[in-house]
This record gives C-alpha cells, sequence and structure tokens, in this order.
C-alpha cells in the first residue's frame, strides 16, 4: 500500500514538475535553459509518438497475421490490410532511397498513391454524406415537425441547392456557411481551448489523476 502510494506521488510530482518546465520554457527565450529544456522535452514526446506509431503498424500486421494463419471469419480482409500495409511500407522505403529514375525521378509514389487513395475514398464519402443528411431531413420531418427540424431540413435544402452546378441560392450558401457555420466552429474550438487548459490546470495542481491508472 505504501509502495503504491509512493508510486502516485513520485508520478505527481513529475508531471507537475514537466508541466512546469514546458509553461517556462514556451515563454522563454529559445538560447535559454528553460528553452532548451522546453525543447528537449518536445523532442522526446514526438520520438516516443513515432515510436508508438511504429508499435501500432507491428501490432496491426501481427494481428491480422494472426487470423489469416487461423482463418478466422474475414481473413481475405485481413489479406488486403497487409498488402496494402507491407506495399506501403516498401514504397517508402524506395521512395527514400531515390530509386527511381527516368519519368519517376525524384518522386514520391507512396505519398502520390496515399493522395489518390485518400481523395477517392473522401470523394465516396462525401457523396454518401449528401443522401444521408436528406434522408434524415425526410425522416425527422416525417416524424415530427417542429422548429428545429424544419430549420435542418431548410438548411439542407438551401445547401445542396447552392452547390448545385446552376448555382441556385449560392448566396445564402456562401452566408451559411461563412456566419453561422463559422461562429459554430469558433465556439467548439474555444470549448476545446478552455477544456485544453482546464485539464492542464487539473494536471498541474494533482488534481487529474488519469495518468495514474
Amino acid at each position: 500500500m505504501r509502495s503504491h502510494r509512493l508510486v502516485n506521488f513520485l508520478a505527481t510530482v513529475t508531471v507537475i514538475s514537466i508541466g512546469l518546465v514546458m509553461i517556462i520554457g514556451l515563454l522563454s527565450d529559445q538560447d535559454t535553459v528553460p528553452g532548451i529544456m522546453a525543447a528537449f522535452l518536445l523532442s522526446l514526446v514526438t520520438v516516443i509518438a513515432a515510436v508508438a506509431v511504429v508499435v501500432g503498424v507491428l501490432n496491426l500486421i501481427a494481428v491480422h497475421l494472426g487470423r489469416f494463419t487461423r482463418a478466422e471469419r474475414g481473413w481475405p480482409y485481413s489479406i488486403v490490410v497487409l498488402v496494402v500495409a507491407i506495399g506501403v511500407i516498401v514504397l517508402r522505403i524506395l521512395d527514400r532511397a531515390d530509386i527511381w529514375t527516368g519519368d519517376l525521378e525524384g518522386e514520391r509514389i507512396s505519398a502520390r498513391l496515399f493522395e489518390a487513395v485518400q481523395v477517392s475514398i473522401e470523394s465516396a464519402l462525401a457523396a454518401l454524406l449528401l443522401f444521408f443528411l436528406a434522408f434524415a431531413a425526410f425522416r425527422l420531418m416525417r416524424r415530427q415537425v417542429t422548429v428545429w427540424n424544419v430549420l435542418f431540413s431548410v438548411t439542407v435544402v438551401v445547401v445542396l441547392l447552392g452547390s448545385d452546378p446552376l448555382n441556385l441560392l449560392s448566396d445564402t450558401r456562401d452566408w451559411l456557411v461563412e456566419v453561422p457555420v463559422n461562429a459554430g466552429t469558433r465556439g467548439l474550438l474555444i470549448g476545446v481551448g478552455l477544456g485544453t487548459v482546464t485539464a492542464g490546470v487539473r494536471v498541474l495542481l494533482g488534481q487529474d489523476r488519469s495518468y495514474r491508472d
């Protein structure tokens, strides 16, 4: 019991000390001791995050390789994941080695492939989102007609017509994006910032014990 309390106390002291060093370092010049310490800690966090990504990728490969070897349900999807993961890793290594010649000299094939796949997936999801919004508006109005349901349905219609090639209601759509949407986004960002500051203050005061679990 005493050892557990000692570990919790040391963890609290360590977290508070690092937090104070980071705050003082970020508020100081880069060539000062606190600034150098803060830069070192940021570099250390970056290295740890990179190692965590590598461990996550290795764990992903191990899990799907186990599913494939045991022929568990959904193992064909595991083959797809393994082929894509290994293919991306190999392409990245080849890009770093600069082995491409001819028309591909100096190109980053892994980045271009990632961008092509990512853009295709995002476009497909955006197209599905259009139908989901239209169907959601229909379901809401069919279930109950309220002020908020009408407002949601009208907004969906205005945005869809404003994005039409004929540019119907484009000015109204632009106003919705620039005023209400921007205001809501800024409000969310302010809330996230206040929540982050609150969590940081709780950690510095030793009231947040989530890191002890």
